[in-house]
């Protein structure tokens, strides 16, 4: 069973040329004992938004500017950062900023425009080390450091949610539903469209990402919200090149599975394999061509004879695998017949049966899994998480079997 768990203001020139000091003020004491260009890095401690930072690598001080591995810093203001070794080029992108700098030069590019640099890139150990400063400043963050403390601390807007695929990233914006591309990932994102969002994303917000030959693809944002974190709110949009064609949104409590986004049928007098792709309102599930047009729709409800909202398990051809929300009782409809069969009580018995049925900790359901078929599809194989012993058990429905 799957459960999901899981800031950008434009900079004026003028704000971040007065931001170039770059420099960390050090105590008086301090910088008396130091030696200039001599290395600082006891005891430093990186606080983001309150949240103490652990980075990978000792930060350090060197003549008053603070530090830190350019992996670290990317990490902390989420944000991609990229060293190409061979032209000797860092880039850290984010929606609306680029940045770009040239590993021995004085000067930076931001948006296009030069910026000055007090503070050069270091390459120590082979690691390469970046002003904390400045690319904080460079995406709008604000900068303080405690001489007392040997603290450095950053206040960001986190207002974008990355997720990293492959060689593209996508950034979405949680309050206005701004969604961004990248491809490669350390190009500018660009903007591709809006999520339309009921309200600003609140919860543990994940997104995935699935794609077709053709190059149209899905988006998947779930919102994990409430307490203790027992609504799911799901946003899919279908892209075709790279632009959002259609979205759906779908709302579950308590229980929530990841909605099947695509499957393949095949076109037997074209003698090929057919790409789908599968979007829900958790009511009707629409399928559409791998150009993103509308191909068929299924009203759930009405085939169930259940109002409920669905998630979408499995889909072939002449069946789906649905779950309603309320019972969570995986259901098989037979697209051919329109029969529908209550798979826990054709696959389960005794305690496991009753157990589906009754419990409601942490919700109510069975723990079936669609698994595979048979290249008949007369079998369809199901895993099952038993309660009693703990293990996993492989399954078979007989589609045609007297029950």
């Amino acid at each position: 069973m799957h459960h999901k768990r899981k800031m950008s203001s434009r900079i004026l020139t003028a704000a971040l040329i007065a931001a170039m000091a770059l420099s960390v003020p050090v105590a008086a004491s301090a910088a008396g004992a130091a030696q200039v260009n001599k290395q600082v890095s006891s005891g430093i401690k990186v606080v983001l938004n309150d949240v103490e930072f652990q980075p990978k690598s000792t930060p350090f001080i060197e003549n008053g500017v603070l530090y830190m591995p350019l992996r670290d810093t990317g990490e902390l203001l989420g944000t991609v950062v990229f060293w190409n070794s061979t032209t000797k080029v860092i880039t850290m992108t984010y929606p609306d900023q680029f940045v770009k700098l040239n590993y021995g030069s004085t000067q930076a590019l931001v948006n296009g425009k030069p910026v000055e640099l007090k503070a050069k890139l270091r390459l120590v150990d082979g690691r390469m080390y970046v002003p904390l400063r400045f690319f904080s400043e460079a995406i709008g963050a604000g900068v303080d450091w405690s001489p007392s403390t040997s603290t450095v601390t950053i206040t960001k807007a986190n207002d974008f949610v990355k997720y990293e695929t492959g060689n593209s990233t996508y950034w979405l914006n949680h309050k206005t539903g701004d969604l961004y591309y990248a491809h490669p990932y350390e190009q500018p994102p660009v903007p591709i469209g809006k999520i339309e969002l009921d309200h600003p994303l609140q919860g543990n917000v994940s997104i995935d990402t699935m794609s077709v030959n053709s190059g149209a693809r899905i988006v998947t944002v779930v919102d994990n919200y409430g307490e203790p974190h027992v609504n799911y709110d799901e946003y899919s949009v279908l892209l075709v090149n790279k632009k959002i064609v259609t979205q759906k949104k779908a709302s579950y409590f308590q229980r929530y599975e990841s909605n099947a986004r695509y499957y393949q049928s095949l076109d037997s007098k074209a003698g090929k394999w057919i790409e789908h792709l599968l979007m829900t309102d958790g009511k009707i599930l629409s399928v559409y061509n791998d150009q993103g047009q509308l191909v068929q729709e299924y009203d759930m409800p009405k085939l169930a004879g259940q109002d409920d909202v669905y998630t979408i398990e499995g889909i072939e051809d002449d069946y789906l695998l649905v779950r309603p929300n309320k019972t969570g009782l995986l259901t098989l409809i037979d697209l051919n017949d329109h029969s529908v069969v209550v798979l826990c009580d054709k696959l389960l018995t005794g305690q496991e049966l009753d157990y589906a049925h009754n419990n409601d900790v942490p919700y109510r359901g069975d723990d079936l899994q669609y698994h595979s078929e048979s290249a008949d599809g007369d079998l369809i194989y199901f895993t099952h998480y038993s309660p009693f012993d703990g293990k996993h058990h492989l399954l078979t429905y007989h589609r045609k079997s007297v029950n």
